[in-house]
């Protein structure tokens, strides 16, 4: 009888070991902390400098008949249910011309008060990364910047940083514009490993680079865009190309090649590969050792309701739209992506970091 209890009890510490082997990795992926981003291409809030007396078609007009909230209103479902959301913020924001660079075929400007698209969209952060920031000259940027400060959105501009922090993780963001961006490279992995010396369990680097209304990425894309993982980011977000590109996983972090257009006044009447964007949601998790790995998600979009003129509104699409978005970015992602769930978007697996 001894001999027979004893037996049982080996048995069930047996099995009790294996239950516990078992369990260890779901009790550690639960105690992975996350933060939920939200990321948007192009959104120039205004429009070119020789529209702005123009009576139809324009942003200006659409904003003037509309209260500030209409530009983001089909994306709140998203925006104000992340902890941050990001941009590409493609222009000006100044009440008047001066410092306009004449050597520039386009020149975008919004009025100051356009911020409150931003706050009024749930958007805490923008990059001015772009080839449009200096469209008014160093005028134009403080204007920008001076403007974004005072509504309490922050900003990232070639070395100077955003940060967001929750719950004691910080997460700094970086933007260039690609010529920038070659200018930056030599000093790259010291600035980003300042920023982590300082505290930036992750970085995200914006880069605003590629070919415009191309789907498919070029070789300098991805050149530039590995680089900057070598140099220690943890997520690269691309825009300009004004269309939908793909992804990639490099060294155990990810590569968005391009969002696409998103609330784009730089564009009356969009050309057909505008119209497809998306929201890029992406859940950065953490450990004990800081950036663990990130979850993506893709939320299909298009820029306007209206075609082949502007509205000015991008709302999420279903349906055919949804596929075109995903077999856009399909075609120039070299994985199979997971599909498209109403009420979810496409939701990817983790890429995790191996420690």
């Amino acid at each position: 009888m001894t001999r027979l209890m004893t037996g049982r009890r080996g048995a069930c510490l047996m099995v009790l070991v294996a239950l516990l082997m078992l369990l260890a990795p779901l009790a550690q992926a639960g105690e992975l902390d996350s933060i939920r981003l939200s990321f948007a291409g192009d959104c120039t809030l205004g429009g070119h400098e020789g529209w702005m007396n123009y009576s139809i078609g324009t942003f200006k007009v659409m904003a003037q008949q509309q209260n500030y909230d209409y530009f983001l209103r089909e994306t709140q479902h998203l925006f104000a249910r992340d902890d941050f959301t990001f941009v590409n913020l493609e222009g000006v924001l100044a009440d008047s011309p001066r410092g306009l660079n004449k050597n520039t075929k386009w020149n975008f400007r919004g009025a100051t008060d356009y911020v409150n698209i931003l706050l009024e969209g749930s958007v805490e952060g923008v990059t001015l990364g772009n080839n449009h920031s200096l469209d008014f000259g160093k005028v134009g940027l403080a204007s920008t910047q001076a403007t974004l400060d005072e509504a309490g959105i922050v900003w990232a501009y070639n070395d100077q940083p955003a940060f967001f922090e929750k719950d004691g993780r910080t997460i700094a963001f970086l933007g260039y514009w690609v010529s920038d961006f070659q200018r930056a490279k030599p000093g790259l992995a010291e600035a980003i490993a300042g920023l982590k010396a300082q505290g930036a369990q992750a970085v995200v680097v914006n880069y605003h680079g590629g070919q415009q209304y191309r789907q498919k990425h070029k070789a300098s894309q991805t050149e530039d865009m590995r680089f900057a993982i070598d140099a220690g980011a943890d997520l690269v977000i691309g825009h300009h190309p004004h269309a939908l590109q793909g992804m990639e996983i490099y060294q155990e972090r990810m590569i968005v090649y391009s969002l696409g257009n998103f609330c784009y006044g730089g564009n009356r009447k969009p050309r057909v590969v505008e119209y497809p964007s998306m929201v890029l949601g992406a859940e950065l998790l953490f450990d004990g050792q800081g950036f663990a790995g990130a979850r993506l998600t893709i939320h299909p979009f298009r820029i306007s309701g209206t075609a082949p003129r502007n509205n000015y509104q991008p709302y999420p699409v279903s349906g055919e739209w949804a596929q075109e978005v995903m077999d856009i970015i399909q075609a120039d992602t070299p994985f199979a992506l997971n599909p498209f769930v109403e009420g979810q978007g496409a939701v990817q697996d983790a890429v995790m970091v191996t420690r």
